[in-house]
């Protein structure tokens, strides 16, 4: 009884080192997957992040989600919260409305008043969109003046009040911009959504300034 009692400290001793030195390379091991995951989103190869942290990496990473101008979400980014989204909703089998906008006559105000105010308008969009939408919807760049809105547990029509609303508060300060929306439906992935959503928009720029509705059952409605 004496001699285990002896021992006991140098096996615990030994079961703490053991542990210790597992703990840590199952944290070594964890890290490099998280580096190298890091490392893929931002299309680094592995000798290229060797001498940044993960820490320094997820920064990175959340400079290139976002776009410069407007503080919004940059379009790859965007378009992986989607997919996010589109699976969350079949799970949940909750509506998911997707908008599809942009900028009426950016081109002429850039001709006439410079990028600069150019610019102004885009932040002005986006600042808009990001106050009158929810905490959990997405506001997404896209590219040049278009954007894309995502809301989860939205209907179309929802969604079409919504931005009706923020429209309106918009048009105060001189900015205005065409929608184009459309509601998840079962066949459809993240590309044939915004593309649903896209075709919308331009539908909608085409029929300016008559609000165009589609039927119901084919969950989409364009807005002028």
């Amino acid at each position: 009884m004496a001699v285990a009692l002896a021992v006991l400290p140098l096996l615990l001793g030994i079961w703490l080192l053991v542990f210790g030195r597992t703990w840590n390379e199952a944290r070594r091991q964890r890290d490099a997957s998280v580096r190298l995951a890091l490392a893929s989103d931002l299309g680094l190869s592995p000798r290229e992040v060797a001498s940044l942290t993960t820490k320094g990496l997820f920064k990175l990473r959340e400079q290139a989600a976002f776009d410069d101008l407007t503080g919004v979400m940059r379009r790859a980014a965007g378009i992986a919260a989607t997919e996010r989204e589109i699976a969350r909703a079949r799970r949940q089998k909750s509506p998911l409305t997707v908008a599809f906008l942009d900028v009426d006559g950016l081109k002429a105000v850039n001709d006439s008043r410079g990028h600069a105010a150019g610019d102004e308008q885009l932040r002005g969009l986006a600042s808009g969109l990001r106050s009158g939408l929810r905490g959990q919807d997405l506001v997404v760049r896209y590219g040049g003046d278009e954007f894309v809105c995502v809301l989860p547990d939205t209907t179309a029509e929802g969604a079409q009040a919504k931005l009706h609303q923020i429209r309106g508060e918009l048009e105060k300060v001189g900015i205005r911009f065409s929608v184009g929306l459309v509601q998840l439906e079962r066949n459809d992935d993240v590309v044939s959504l915004l593309g649903r959503a896209d075709t919308n928009l331009y539908d909608a720029k085409a029929k300016r300034p008559r609000i165009a509705t589609a039927p119901k059952d084919q969950r989409k409605t364009a807005l002028a």
